[in-house]
């Protein structure tokens, strides 16, 4: 990309704002990225802790964060993995060990070729051993998340709560090959703890004829027991122990999460609304989805494959009579997209208002937000203010 290049150097750019273009030096400097950009008390007594990243300082900004929080009165923790793709594996085990004894089996990996095996335990002391933690997931929760969440699930000293995280259980090593290419190569598995496998997609089976994947949840799922005898399954993923019920992206969602659809739409309402001085001010309602529908007929970043061939083919064609037919069916298709995204309403809504409020407020606007109007928290503060329900979670009793 043009923007990279070396610390302190100049780059001149042109930027079209809302149709006003003007010009903009900037200065390249090495970006930081913070693993855990938000730990807060959500009351007196519950903190949370948010990683969005497994880099090299992960491990030490969760501890960071924690002993901040512990002096602030912090007795119970929601630990918030969801959308964390992963990253190191080392740095995984370190932060299981912050509430697990040294000498656990935090991971292992089994590989076809035995010196590719290994099993990984902790090795320092733990954090801590007693404090009550509700870990949060979800399908976008992947790799190192899944070791952290699979391993405290599996000794039973958290409880998992979302949905069931993505399944990303590859080992892969780099292979140095000819012009400076290289080759990823999957040499083993994830397990956690009990056994379970975190991978979903079975590539070792691959369908020789239509080339499809199958997932280990196709050819049935096997029980495993945590350390306090819980039942608990494979089959791909982590499985939450209280799962939120929230409805399952379609595809058509998913092609609307990989437009610029909800981006462009954020920053047409930042500038069509007055400014927010407080973020209690701000206001979007269920009903505000139907704005959001209407921009949509003019969007031009939302295009399913079915929409895109189409196209391709009307304006293959040599014929100039199919117009009207060409309309009809476009038309048809809007509203056929329209209302697969409107069964994901729920997760939309909540999309377009992080969106917005960051206009304003910034990522930490929307984390403060969330701490009192995201439904997954809220179940997770209940839960950790009623003892007796989290510990019968865990007892499996």
């Amino acid at each position: 990309m043009l923007l990279k290049g070396t610390p302190n150097s100049k780059l001149s750019i042109e930027v079209n704002r809302q149709g006003e273009i003007f010009r903009k030096d900037i200065f390249r400097d090495k970006v930081l990225i913070n693993a855990v950009p938000f730990a807060e008390m959500i009351d007196e007594n519950i903190g949370y802790i948010a990683l969005t990243r497994f880099n090299e300082k992960a491990s030490s900004e969760v501890k960071k964060a924690y002993r901040k929080l512990k002096k602030q009165g912090m007795t119970k923790l929601v630990f918030d993995l969801r959308y964390n793709p992963g990253g190191s594996l080392l740095e995984s085990i370190r932060i299981s060990n912050f509430f697990l004894p040294k000498g656990r089996k935090i991971v292992s990996t089994k590989a076809k070729i035995k010196k590719w095996s290994t099993t990984y335990k902790t090795k320092n002391d733990p954090l801590d051993l007693e404090i009550p933690i509700v870990v949060l997931i979800n399908e976008r929760s992947a790799s190192a998340s899944e070791i952290v969440s699979g391993s405290l699930q599996d000794y039973d000293r958290a409880v998992i709560m979302g949905k069931r995280s993505f399944g990303k259980g590859l080992v892969q090593r780099q292979k140095e090959l000819t012009y400076g290419t290289q080759l990823k190569l999957t040499i083993s598995k994830y397990y956690t703890p009990s056994g379970r496998c975190i991978q979903e997609l079975d590539y070792e089976n691959r369908d020789s004829k239509t080339g499809k994947v199958p997932k280990f949840s196709d050819r049935g799922i096997n029980e495993f027991k945590t350390a306090n005898g819980r039942t608990v399954y494979d089959g791909g993923g982590v499985m939450p122990d209280v799962e939120i019920n929230t409805s399952n992206r379609n595809k058509t969602t998913e092609e609307l999460l990989k437009s610029k659809a909800i981006f462009d739409f954020a920053t047409l309402y930042f500038y069509e609304n007055k400014i927010l001085e407080n973020l209690s001010d701000f206001k979007f309602k269920n009903s505000s989805f139907n704005k959001f529908v209407d921009y949509l007929k003019i969007d031009t970043t939302f295009v399913i494959p079915q929409e895109s061939l189409f196209k391709k083919a009307f304006l293959s064609a040599k014929e100039n009579n199919i117009s009207r037919a060409y309309n009809e069916i476009t038309e048809k298709i809007e509203a056929y997209k329209i209302n697969e995204i409107s069964k994901n309403k729920d997760i939309i809504l909540e999309l377009i208002k992080s969106e917005i409020i960051e206009r304003y407020f910034y990522k930490e606007g929307v984390y403060q937000y969330n701490l009192k109007n995201d439904k997954t928290i809220s179940e997770a503060l209940s839960l950790l203010k009623n003892k007796q329900k989290y510990s019968k979670i865990l007892s499996g009793k």
